[in-house]
């Protein structure tokens, strides 16, 4: 993962510069307070906000709207992609990589061919690895109160 002010400014790059204006300077100061751990857990909300807008933009045939939502998914799960850290993360990073190239191919498939069902398929994913991704946080920060 990139240095910590640095993180705070690629999600900040990734979400996307109206996503900021929309929630304005709330979101910049949670962006700039969170841990690593609630940056990742944002960067898979958004992707799962945007992808879910681009699926129903497609189902009412908005194919441009679908096709920029869809981008911002895409960014999203390349950032997930870049911060792995392979050196520390050995095969789980590895795994986790697979996962993150596959939705991002399932979405660029999706958008090509205007396939609303390929966007579901990776959308499962990113929920899955969401909320395996809050679960795991949680039990980390249990364990280390009661250590």
């Amino acid at each position: 993962m990139p240095e910590d002010n640095s993180f705070a400014d690629h999600i900040h790059d990734t979400v996307g510069e109206d996503m900021v204006i929309e929630h304005s300077e709330a979101l910049k100061k949670e962006i700039q307070k969170a841990s690593k751990e609630k940056l990742v857990l944002m960067l898979y909300d958004g992707a799962i906000k945007f992808a879910e807008q681009a699926k129903e933009q497609m189902k009412q045939e908005n194919f441009e709207e679908a096709h920029n939502l869809l981008i911002r998914s895409q960014n999203i799960v390349l950032e997930l992609l870049y911060s792995l850290d392979r050196k520390k993360g050995d095969e789980i990073a590895d795994n986790l990589a697979k996962m993150y190239t596959w939705i991002y191919n399932k979405w660029v498939e999706g958008n090509v061919h205007h396939q609303p069902e390929k966007i579901e398929e990776g959308l499962d994913i990113v929920r899955g690895l969401r909320e395996a991704w809050k679960e795991a946080t949680k039990k980390v920060r249990e364990a280390s109160d009661v250590g």
